[in-house]
């Protein structure tokens, strides 16, 4: 992997100085760097290095902000009680952008700097995540599940009080199961 960004390389404190100052449209990028090396007492970033970071951040925004809204209208669509759905979006989006990252790994892997310790790396955290995204869909799976046999059987019990309070027969009761709840 390449080397760690200047900004990535600042102490703790000074770094998260500098994302504060970053939030603060009023201040300029020039105006951080100078701050932030007179904090160090050295000139630990420099005014490019500091636009790579901010133009980072911005797409990182960015693509934040259009995540919401599709959340935000796939809920004002749907409901926010449907939230199994979106979860399932969210995930197929994930798998399409780690088959993105595969799609670009050869460039990846010949990059001067790339180690094959990086390139495994990389490679065994793809497998990692697609695994642990398989294994996020099986539990939303098994908890649907879950619920909606609860929900039958919460059901099944109120046709089984109600249809008997009413005097119908065990046989109709089954019959009405069957038929609405599918049981």
């Amino acid at each position: 992997m390449g080397q760690k960004s200047a900004v990535d390389k600042l102490p703790e404190n000074l770094r998260a100085k500098l994302i504060a100052m970053l939030r603060n449209p009023a201040v300029t990028q020039a105006e951080i760097v100078d701050a932030i090396n007179a904090d160090a007492g050295e000139q630990l970033l420099s005014k490019s290095s500091m636009n790579r970071y901010a133009q980072k951040m911005k797409r990182f925004a960015e693509k934040n902000r259009q995540a919401q809204e599709i959340a935000e209208i796939y809920i004002e669509k749907y409901g926010s009680d449907d939230r199994q759905k979106l979860g399932k979006i969210t995930n197929e989006q994930m798998r399409v952008a780690i088959f993105d990252l595969m799609g670009e790994f050869d460039e990846i892997r010949e990059a001067p700097d790339m180690k094959v310790t990086d390139a495994v790396d990389i490679l065994y955290k793809i497998a990692r995540s697609l695994r642990e995204l398989e294994a996020a869909e099986k539990l939303n799976a098994e908890r649907t599940d879950a619920i909606r046999k609860s929900a039958l059987a919460e059901a099944a019990e109120a046709v089984d009080r109600t249809a008997k309070g009413s005097g119908l027969s065990a046989d109709t009761i089954e019959k009405i199961k069957t038929q609405i709840l599918g049981l």
